[in-house]
């Protein structure tokens, strides 16, 4: 029985899953955690069918919002503002905790699970993509 309820659930919560299209990129599962400060990062898996693409740049409604890469230096686990992230050919990109992400700066309130983020990401080829990022709790 455990089983049946879990796999309803994994099932029922993919079966809501939102996908965004933007030609031949797709970006599923985009999510934000609580937060508790004046920021709050924004994930999302990536899939291009096409050619290479590159995200230039993300635009929302806060002071200031950036692509950032989590990196480890010297043992210190650090981000990093990125002016362009490379869309492979044929490939993904994983945006998660401990690596890429959207960083929303300057929130006035803090974000509770159910809220949402509206988000625009822009690509070099592919144009802009409006997307909304659910506020779920941290795995």
């Amino acid at each position: 029985m455990k089983f049946l309820i879990t796999a309803l659930i994994l099932i029922c919560g993919s079966v809501s899953a939102q996908s965004y299209q933007t030609g031949d990129l797709t970006v599923t599962n985009a999510v934000s955690y609580p937060t508790t400060g004046r920021s709050g990062a924004g994930y999302f898996i990536l899939s291009n069918t096409g050619a290479e693409d590159a995200l230039v740049g993300v635009e929302a409604d806060y002071p200031k919002v950036m692509l950032h890469k989590s990196m480890m230096k010297d043992g210190v686990m650090t981000m990093e503002h990125q002016m362009r992230v490379e869309v492979p050919t044929q490939g993904q990109l994983n945006f998660a905790p401990g690596g890429y992400h959207v960083m929303f700066m300057g929130l006035k309130e803090a974000w509770g699970v159910g809220d949402t983020i509206k988000a625009t990401l822009i690509f070099e080829k592919s144009g802009r993509l409006d997307l909304t990022f659910t506020v779920t709790e941290r795995p």
